[in-house]
């Protein structure tokens, strides 16, 4: 009933405003990064449940390219992999298992507020994954947050128990510092290709939850 609630609540207040903004400024990086190329491959680490962004990218670029290939992974079940694929024919789900097997190769992953949820405290989960997007990948493309306080935090908390706590996703501790998020990039021999900052997602009616200072978007590369 909670989870019911939660859900059809943020459906209501933020209508998936935020989404709709993330996926306008992720296609427009990728048409960027691969402006030269006629065909691309994507891949959406952490694709979620309700993998709405994803489809949005996929329209905003469909008419720019020739062929397009996009391949989702998350920790999905049988039964959510197949339920996914079949109301997705131009996207690819799989479980994020296979992808560890798959020596495919691709031009963009994005990894969008995921980082945060495979523990903060503990870097060097965090840096494995980005080590294996590199590996993966020409260009790695992070959406994230930046708490500055226990203020910040708490916000951020709130906004994630929203909008993940009805599809079973943990909430975190704590999330990223410009520092520690540096620290995580340079310990994964990645650089920093482009920064996204201080774009709002939200309607400032959100008063201090739409605080753009909050999220962040980099473009990582080997």
């Amino acid at each position: 009933m909670i989870k019911f609630f939660l859900k059809q609540l943020r459906l209501s207040i933020l209508s998936n405003q935020r989404e709709r903004n993330l996926a306008k400024i992720i296609s427009k990086q990728i048409l960027t990064l691969t402006k030269n190329q006629s065909e691309i491959s994507i891949l959406d680490y952490g694709s979620g449940f309700e993998p709405l962004v994803i489809n949005l990218i996929y329209k905003d670029i469909t008419n720019k390219y020739k062929k397009i290939n996009i391949n989702c992974c998350d920790y999905y079940k049988s039964k959510e992999v197949k339920i996914l694929n079949k109301k997705n024919k131009d996207i690819k789900f799989f479980k994020i298992d296979k992808l560890r097997s798959m020596k495919k190769k691709y031009d963009v992953a994005i990894c969008a507020d995921v980082l945060h949820h495979a523990g903060i405290e503990n870097l060097n989960i965090i840096k494995n994954i980005l080590v294996f997007l590199r590996n993966k990948c020409t260009y790695v493309l992070i959406k994230d947050h930046y708490e500055y306080s226990l203020f910040s935090r708490t916000i951020l908390r709130f906004m994630d128990f929203i909008g993940n706590y009805y599809n079973g996703v943990s909430i975190p501790k704590k999330y990223f510092t410009k520092d520690s998020f540096k620290k995580v990039v340079k310990k994964s021999n990645l650089k920093t290709f482009r920064v996204i900052e201080n774009y709002r997602y939200y309607s400032r009616i959100f008063l201090f939850f739409s605080n753009p200072k909050l999220h962040f978007i980099k473009v990582l590369k080997k």
